[in-house]
This record gives structure tokens, C-alpha cells and sequence, in this order.
């Protein structure tokens, strides 16, 4: 299912445990690595200019050092890695290439040079989100640190191969075909699989009384009975399945089952192509991409198209 990742790369402190793990699943899939590095257009630096040119060129060269660096550490547990060095909008290069290369996932970190919000998990995550036409997963570091070479870059997490997902789901075609994906994952390696559904806490009317409790206790079993179904379907195939239902806040429910459940990877549903407040519970998955130490694979509805689109893409 994974034969081909691709890992983006900003050689920042933070990106390392995002490297780490895109080694541990292309070893686990025995799937090609290629790493990229997508050196950022500069609308300040005169093109004509002498300095500029010597100060681009250098820029090229340290990419290219720390590119091969990382391709020889990678080159110690897998067979098969390229490197590549390109320039423009990182998003959008990052797009271009994954479908141009045929990826099956991209890999990249959630922090970078300029800070969470405005590098990975700022309009670069969303857009690389909306815009591979592959799943994307993502590596939250806690702390970035800008550095000139990958000695200096410190793993601050473990990561390990996917042996116990949390799915939060809803019904919907996207949460769905990321149920779907997770099944096909789970052939490749052991994994055990949580589904969650959350029904927002129930509303008080102006007396403080609950209001439609009947109809609130038929949808919670109308849930449980549809949550069985996929959980049975599950087991029949030999997988080690679950589901719960919670009712809180969702970000807060899905943040505390992952912690609770000690699952090491959330996958979530994706419309794609319309941000991050498109994604299978809203704007509610930029909360979790944001929150979670634990790495988020976003996974594109495969009943929509999503083919490649040349847009804007300045900030």
C-alpha cells in the first residue's frame, strides 16, 4: 500500500523526528524515500544582483551538503533514496512533486524555521494538506531551532511504527474512506484500531432543562448500533478493533481518548482542496493537528477529484 514517501524537509531542528519516522515506515513498507527541500523564493533579493547571486548560490550549495547527509543516514536502513533540491512556494512544489512522482504518502514536520504559525502548521501545512494528491502525516516537534547541520539536530521523540490508531469518525464519505485506508494499513503490520464518535454535550433550554432527551437517547443508539457494524466488520477480518462514544467537546474528546487509549497515531477524513475547515470535523482538525504530540495522518475522500490545480499561492 506504501511503496513510494516522500519526505519534506526544512533541515530545521524540528523536522528531524519528522526524518525519523519517514525512515522507520519507508524500512517497515520497504517503500523509496525521496527527500526534498524546497528552498523558498526571496521577493526582497534583487536577481540582478552580484551579492545576491554569490548569497543564492550559497544557500544551494549548504542545501545540497545537508541533503546528502541525510540521504547517507538514510542509506544505513534503506535501500532505495533520492534527494532533490527545489525552489519556489514549498506547498506547492511539495504538491507538484508527490503527484508527478506518484507518492503514496507524504511526511513532513509541523514546525519550522519561521515558527508553527507561519511554516508548517501555518497556510504551508494546510495548503500541502489540501493540495497532495496522497495522505499527508504529520510530525509535531516541540521545540524549532534553526541549524547548519544535521549533527546538530537533536530527536527529541521516539517515533515507532503504528500498532495502536485512534479514527475518529462520523459517518461521513471522508471519515469513511480514511476507515477504509486504515483497514488496508493494517494488513502491512500489526495495528489495533480505536473508533471514536463524539456527540456534542446536549443543549439546555431556558429553564435548564434538557431538551429532546428522547430523541438524544435514539440517536445515541442509532450511533452505537452503526459503530458495532464497522467494529464487527473489523474483527471478522482478524483485526483488533474497538469503538467508543464520547460526548465533550470533540478536539478536547479526541486529544484525551488518544492520551487515555496510548495510541501512537490519529488518522482523520479530508475533503481536500478547501483548508483545513473542510477536514471530516471542521475546523476541529486544525485544533488536533495543532495540539497533538502524537503524529496525524490526514487522508484525501476518494469520491471527490482532486486533481492538481495551479492557484495562487503568495501569502
Amino acid at each position: 500500500m506504501i511503496n513510494h514517501i516522500v519526505f519534506a524537509t526544512d533541515f530545521s531542528q524540528s523536522s528531524m523526528p519528522a526524518f525519523q519516522t519517514s525512515l522507520l515506515w519507508a524500512h517497515t513498507w520497504e517503500a523509496t524515500l525521496d527527500i526534498i527541500h524546497v528552498r523558498g523564493m526571496i521577493h526582497e533579493v534583487d536577481p540582478d544582483s552580484a551579492m545576491a547571486n554569490i548569497y543564492i548560490k550559497e544557500q544551494q550549495e549548504q542545501a545540497k551538503v545537508l541533503l546528502e547527509e541525510l540521504a547517507n543516514k538514510a542509506k544505513e536502513t534503506l535501500s532505495t533514496v533520492h534527494t532533490h533540491l527545489l525552489e519556489g512556494f514549498p506547498d506547492r512544489e511539495i504538491a507538484i512533486f508527490s503527484k508527478t512522482s506518484r507518492a503514496d504518502l507524504v511526511i513532513t514536520g509541523t514546525h519550522g524555521w519561521s515558527g508553527i504559525d507561519h511554516v508548517m502548521m501555518g497556510s504551508v501545512a494546510e495548503r500541502v494538506i489540501c493540495k497532495a494528491p496522497c495522505p499527508v502525516l504529520s510530525i509535531r516537534a516541540l521545540e524549532a531551532k534553526k541549524t547548519t547541520s544535521t549533527d546538530e539536530l537533536t530527536v527529541r521523540t521516539r517515533p515507532t511504527a503504528p500498532h495502536h490508531i485512534l479514527l475518529p469518525i462520523d459517518f461521513s464519505d471522508c471519515s469513511l474512506d480514511a476507515y477504509e485506508y486504515v483497514t488496508n494499513l493494517e494488513k502491512s503490520s500489526n495495528i489495533a484500531i480505536t473508533l471514536l464518535h463524539v456527540i456534542e454535550p446536549l443543549s439546555y433550554s431556558l429553564d435548564f432543562s434538557l431538551s429532546y432527551p428522547a430523541e438524544d437517547r435514539q440517536h445515541r443508539e442509532d450511533v452505537k448500533a452503526r459503530l458495532a457494524a464497522l467494529t464487527d466488520a473489523l474483527t471478522k477480518q482478524g483485526l483488533t478493533t474497538n469503538y467508543l462514544l464520547k460526548s465533550k467537546p470533540i478536539s478536547e474528546a479526541i486529544m484525551a481518548t488518544a492520551v487515555e487509549s496510548g495510541v501512537n497515531l490519529i488518522v482523520m477524513g479530508t475533503h481536500g482542496r478547501q483548508g483545513l475547515r473542510r477536514l471530516v470535523m471542521g475546523n476541529v482538525a486544525a485544533a488536533v493537528l495543532r495540539q497533538s504530540p502524537i503524529p496525524v495522518l490526514t487522508v484525501k475522500s476518494q469520491k471527490l477529484k482532486h486533481d492538481f490545480e495551479e492557484t495562487s499561492y503568495e501569502n
